[in-house]
């Protein structure tokens, strides 16, 4: 909850216009790792770790926030997380991660 928090305060910002971009790329960060705190397995989180630092390098560089349906999906996320949805959960990263992409793509922010 707190994770998303910080991480809700600070996509509200920026959707009003308050740029916020290295808080976003921090709490975004957090928010995740967070999502994946309890699965009790150290590799998969070091795993996990490595390919959102590849993400980061090659998508937070263009600040990929898609405004609200980042940050509706962000609470979805959430929403899951304390269900332990799971399924659901991992079809909405899917579609996140891919959104993310399709974006700076279709922005030209990322080559």
């Amino acid at each position: 909850m707190s994770a998303h928090h910080k991480l809700a305060h600070v996509e509200n910002l920026i959707l009003r216009d308050s740029a916020q971009p290295d808080a976003w790329k921090q709490y975004d960060l957090e928010f995740h790792r967070t999502l994946i705190s309890a699965c009790g397995s150290q590799a998969l989180k070091d795993a996990y770790l490595t390919v959102y630092e590849k993400y980061l390098r090659y998508l937070m560089v263009a600040l990929a926030f898609r405004g609200e349906i980042t940050a509706g999906e962000h609470k979805v996320l959430l929403e899951c997380a304390l269900r332990r949805d799971f399924a659901t959960a991992q079809d909405v990263l899917t579609q996140h991660i891919n959104g993310c992409v399709e974006y700076a793509i279709q922005t030209g922010r990322v080559t």
